[in-house]
């Protein structure tokens, strides 16, 4: 209760502090007249690898913010795509702050501030839920969806719809897709795949609690294409990557567990945590314990496991806990937490993006780097001095939540 009291506390104080940066909001503009296709993407997302024989995606995690993203926050995202050129734009949940966009057309006005601008750069773009992104909106995901759609850029869609309910509690999971990577514009033979999963909110079994997960149905998709795509290339799987926002339980597997006192472990469900031997802590790290599903919920576990069976998926690649960072391999997967952008919610001086490339020659492997705001900003005067504004309001920020954690909480626990 204590921990639970505390981020509601910390993240109250980030909304209220970050207000100061709000100025200079551009007013939302619609992108074109609204379109209705149903479970299908646009004809523009027939995506294949570029001239350099390459295919780069721009992983965005966690933008969590307000109705109007501050001025850094969109000097952010634009510094993001001109500095890494990426061929697809992958948004990994967590895009809007739901819980402060609960009056009327709020989520729709702040989808539309990021949306915007990837629209002005025409780049295709993808985009998956997180837990907050229907937490207490005046929008469900469904009604979120069709606001994405209307962009001429976004080639994602609805896609598989499923929905678990236990005791009056639902979680509707909605936008599980995949996006093929073909050998050139004029062929249908795809060389590489991308997988996008709607990793849910909450687990609707309050008796059990914790985050959500992959429900049944999407799996049962996952395999059929899976096949689908396999069969079409000559009984090989197609080398893929996929995209969710929560990460998956077996990152608990992954992860080694270590005696209490241990340097650098962090603790979860009474047990403590490091990198696993051959991770380089230099470009690795561990700011918060991850919070995948409960651990004790089996059928959370379901998704990894049929990806580890199928043998496509090299990589899974999420956000959600916004301080973490890191490539932990698990049973022939990557398990790969990028970092948060936000700026509204809880994060660090290494708050970023993620990159990852794949090159035609041999999809079955990648390179990815992570760059952080500093170094997007580096040679640009007026996103540097927005920059500096911001370490000023966290340095408060921190102060206050120092303050409620060490001093406040205890008389209220």
């Amino acid at each position: 209760m204590k921990n639970r009291t505390a981020r509601r506390v910390r993240n109250i104080l980030c909304i209220l502090l970050s207000c100061v940066l709000l100025f200079a909001c551009a007013a939302p503009a619609l992108a074109g007249e609204a379109t209705d296709n149903g479970f299908e993407r646009p004809v523009n997302a027939h995506l294949t690898f570029n001239e350099d024989g390459e295919f780069t995606i721009l992983q965005v995690a966690d933008i969590q913010d307000g109705v109007l993203l501050t001025t850094l926050a969109k000097e952010t995202l634009r510094a993001a795509v001109e500095k890494t050129q990426p061929d697809l734009i992958v948004l990994t949940g967590d895009n809007i702050a739901g819980y402060v966009c609960t009056l009327g057309k709020m989520p729709e006005l702040a989808i539309r501030q990021f949306m915007d601008i990837f629209e002005e750069y025409g780049i295709p773009v993808a985009a998956v839920y997180g837990n907050h992104d229907d937490q207490n909106t005046a929008m469900d995901k469904e009604a979120q969806m069709d606001v994405y759609m209307e962009y001429d850029c976004f080639i994602g869609c609805k896609g598989v719809i499923a929905e678990k309910t236990v005791d009056g509690n639902t979680m509707k999971n909605v936008g599980t897709y995949n996006i093929p990577v073909f050998a050139s514009a004029d062929s249908d033979q795809v060389l590489f795949n991308v997988w996008c999963f709607d990793s849910g909110n909450y687990n609707p079994d309050k008796s059990v609690g914790g985050y959500g997960y992959v429900l049944p149905e999407q799996v049962e998709w996952y395999e059929g294409v899976s096949d689908a795509l396999k069969a079409e290339n000559g009984g090989t799987p197609v080398p893929s990557i996929a995209f969710q926002h929560i990460v998956p339980p077996q990152i608990y597997r992954a992860l080694k567990e270590v005696p209490k006192g241990t340097e650098g472990a962090i603790t979860r469900f009474g047990k403590y945590y490091t990198l696993p031997d051959g991770v380089d802590p230099a470009t690795n790290w561990l700011g918060e314990p991850p919070c995948p599903p409960n651990p004790d919920f089996e059928p959370a576990y379901a998704q990894v496991d049929a990806m580890v069976r199928q043998g496509d998926v090299i990589a899974l690649f999420f956000g959600h806990d916004h301080i973490n960072s890191y490539i932990v391999p698990y049973e022939g997967i990557d398990l790969v937490s990028s970092p948060g952008m936000t700026y509204l919610s809880y994060n660090n001086a290494n708050r970023g993006f993620r990159t990852i490339t794949v090159n035609k020659a041999d999809p079955s492997t990648y390179t990815t780097r992570t760059y952080t705001v500093e170094e997007l900003f580096e040679g640009n005067t007026f996103r540097t001095v927005l920059l500096k504004l911001q370490g000023i309001i966290d340095s408060v920020k921190n102060f206050f939540v120092d303050l409620w954690n060490t001093k406040l909480s205890p008389l209220f626990s």
